[in-house]
């Protein structure tokens, strides 16, 4: 299945993007990129793959609205992603806003999802599942 999904995205459009996470985020994230079988340069699947997962959530929004960077360090990091999906996280933000009633944006929604990637691979581990 991860053969389709490369092939399919290479030819689309990219668009980048820096967003904020917290320092502490950084290396779970490149041990998680690792563990799901990608390497340096293939982070965009990675991407693709959690904010497809946090879209698929029934509280998707609530968990967005919820969202809030802790006090503390924070690094920008450099992201790619489909146009697709792009413009999904920015109807993701008006949906949020209509439904919770709070503002939030594009970054909010990428932290939401690195977050929900992040706690289901540690209950993985834990559950050993």
């Amino acid at each position: 299945a991860m053969v389709r999904i490369k092939s399919s995205i290479s030819a689309k459009a990219i668009k980048r993007m820096a967003v904020r996470v917290p320092e502490k985020m950084l290396s779970k994230i490149s041990d998680d990129i690792e563990s799901s079988g990608y390497n340096k340069k293939q982070r965009l699947f990675w991407f693709e793959d959690i904010l497809t997962e946090l879209f698929e959530k029934e509280d998707c929004y609530y968990l967005i609205a919820e969202e809030f960077i802790q006090a503390g360090t924070t690094k920008v990091i450099n992201l790619s992603i489909t146009l697709d999906t792009f413009k999904k996280i920015d109807k993701t933000v008006k949906i949020v806003e209509e439904k919770e009633g709070c503002k939030k944006d594009r970054s909010t929604v990428i932290r939401t999802a690195i977050l929900q990637r992040l706690i289901n691979s540690n209950i993985k581990i834990k559950t050993g599942s």
